[in-house]
């Protein structure tokens, strides 16, 4: 997901009750029985881009985990 937003609305559509025990981070996983894995970013906004709220090796970070993440799930 990227961002609090998108967390958000893929939690709501999955119906995880309470949200707050879901809290955005990022390089949060969540694992619902059932369901893919959630993992969150940070949006690649300017604001966040511009700012060192997301950088460069953050931003490859989550693709690398995401990668093992999908890796993992298949073997």
């Amino acid at each position: 997901a990227l961002g609090s937003i998108a967390q958000r609305a893929v939690l709501q559509s999955w119906n995880a009750r309470p949200l707050s025990a879901h809290p955005f981070a990022h390089g949060a996983l969540h694992q619902l029985p059932g369901r893919l894995p959630l993992l969150c970013s940070y949006h690649p906004s300017r604001q966040n881009t511009n700012t060192g709220v997301l950088t460069r090796p953050m931003w490859r970070g989550i693709f690398s985990r995401t990668e093992r993440l999908a890796f993992s799930a298949i073997s």
